[in-house]
């Protein structure tokens, strides 16, 4: 048993680090509960912030398992889109209270720098959707996706009507996606050893002109 909650949480640590353009303006907020092996093990809350052209996206994930202690994880990523295009990408992770480790992806010129606790490197792409939107803006059919986390990207591909496959490029599994009206309703994010499962819990819009 042991064994089996510390894959799990080897498991839920890869989930989150993976995730992750209108004009209209607003604020939504989206709460995400995540289940593991049986357990509720955590949540994610997502807010979206629409100015004109650009979108503002924090994600706050907390992850708790029991082995013979108590683990708790705290993962907080920002990103900011200008005009369709993805400016910054900021992923903290937090252990104990701290911020155990760090991940960068700013616009540079024609690319990205990538710099993850404090090893750089380029992207040579222009970046228009990454995990970071999947909450609140359902992909095309086609479309690169690009994730944060490690600068790689994979294409979306169609299951059915407003459900979506994404290859995670790290381990060649595909991840399941779930839409209504445009927002992320489920996930399934696949591993050898334990599927994880995200559900929405409850979404709210503010703001004059938001839908």
């Amino acid at each position: 048993m042991k064994q089996e909650k510390t894959v799990l949480f080897l498991v839920i640590l890869a989930m989150v680090t993976s995730f992750m353009c209108s004009a209209q303006r607003g604020v939504k907020t989206a709460v995400y509960n995540i289940h593991a092996m049986g357990m509720d093990v955590g949540t994610i809350t997502v807010n979206q912030e629409v100015k004109d052209d650009e979108i503002f996206v924090e994600a706050i994930s907390e992850v708790e398992v029991r082995i013979i202690f108590k683990i708790k994880v705290k993962y907080v990523q920002t990103s900011i889109y200008s005009n369709g295009v993805m400016k910054e990408s900021l992923l903290e992770i937090y252990k104990k209270g701290k911020v155990n480790s760090t991940t960068r992806l700013t616009k540079n010129g024609k690319g990205y720098t990538l710099n993850k606790n404090g090893k750089v490197s380029y992207i040579n792409d222009v970046i228009k959707y990454s995990g970071s939107l999947l909450w609140f803006h359902e992909p095309k059919e086609g479309m690169d996706m690009f994730f944060e986390i490690s600068g790689e990207k994979t294409v979306v591909e169609p299951i059915s009507a407003h459900e979506y496959s994404i290859t995670d490029p790290h381990n060649g599994n595909k991840n399941e996606y779930n839409f209504k009206n445009g927002v992320l309703q489920k996930a399934i994010i696949k591993h050898t050893m334990a599927n994880v499962y995200l559900k929405l819990k409850g979404a709210v819009t503010k703001g004059a002109g938001a839908k």
